[in-house]
């Protein structure tokens, strides 16, 4: 679960964009395979001005995993549907992660995500929180893309089985 934290804040990390126009969330989506493990009680995005998105997810873990969780995250463009991107980052152990910070563009999005969450170390909480997460647009600066359609896909898995995945699309405007 704390991978799909990670997720969420690697999604943010990608709004990192070095672009002078327009970069906002378009849309969320979040599946859990195994309900006995975690239920997604909040996934959605609340549009607060004209051009202001903001998402809010909330993951209850309902049973602790006692092995680590592996995480992947892939940055995807649009062309003819979503396709690979610059980036597909897997990680065996988030705690492991989450003790040394130890990758240097997975600790943009979790630094963007910081003041929006309540993970920050091992052993998590019961309840996973990001809310009311604006796209970062200070953080665009780290990252030059392109204008267009992008989207981060983070899944979680246990025991080599896919278990959570989290999708976030944001489109970037010059």
């Amino acid at each position: 679960m704390a991978l799909l934290w990670f997720t969420v804040q690697l999604i943010l990390l990608w709004f990192a964009v070095e672009i002078n126009g327009l970069a906002k969330f378009t849309n969320v989506e979040c599946t859990s395979q195994d309900a006995n493990l975690t239920i997604f009680t909040s996934c959605r995005l609340y549009a607060v001005k004209r051009d202001v998105v903001e998402m809010s997810v909330r993951v209850k873990i309902i049973q602790f995993p006692k092995k680590p969780i592996a995480m992947r995250i892939q940055l995807l463009k649009r062309a003819s549907g979503y396709k690979p991107f610059l980036y597909d980052i897997k990680h065996c152990n988030m705690c492991e992660y989450l003790e040394k910070r130890n990758h240097p563009f997975v600790n943009i999005v979790f630094n963007s995500f910081a003041n929006h969450t309540n993970v920050n170390k091992c052993p998590l909480p019961s309840e996973l929180r990001v809310e009311h997460f604006r796209f970062p647009v200070k953080s665009l600066d780290f990252l030059p893309l392109p204008g267009g359609d992008y989207a981060i896909y983070s899944t979680f898995s246990l025991d080599h089985r896919e278990r959570v995945s989290l999708k976030v699309f944001f489109s970037l405007t010059e």
